[in-house]
């Protein structure tokens, strides 16, 4: 997606959410197996619901999911405009945007 100096964004995050979560185990159970710190992005619009995710040791990749009927939902629906404001607004802040 190209993006453009006058470009401005037509949807924006009903929600932005930082997290880490951990993983532990081992044979005492008190080895950190897995860290993940990241940033998840809520989009609801029009009825339509998008989700993104940046971990932040690949800071530059937002990974895209939906659009869904609703939150919580993994009933894909087809919303084009939708989808295009999503990665517009993403496009404009990470290098690379992936689509789920």
């Amino acid at each position: 997606m190209h993006v453009t100096p006058n470009d401005t964004d037509v949807v924006v995050p009903t929600e932005i959410e930082h997290k880490i979560e951990e993983v532990w185990g081992g044979e005492k159970s008190d080895q950190l197996k897995q860290h993940y710190n990241f940033i998840d992005y809520y989009f609801d619009m029009d009825g339509v619901y998008m989700r993104a995710r940046a971990y932040l040791d690949q800071i530059e990749v937002a990974a895209v999911f939906g659009p869904f009927e609703r939150r919580g939902s993994l009933m894909k629906v087809d919303r084009q405009e939708a989808t295009d404001a999503v990665l517009a607004y993403l496009s404009r802040r990470f290098r690379t945007v992936q689509q789920s």
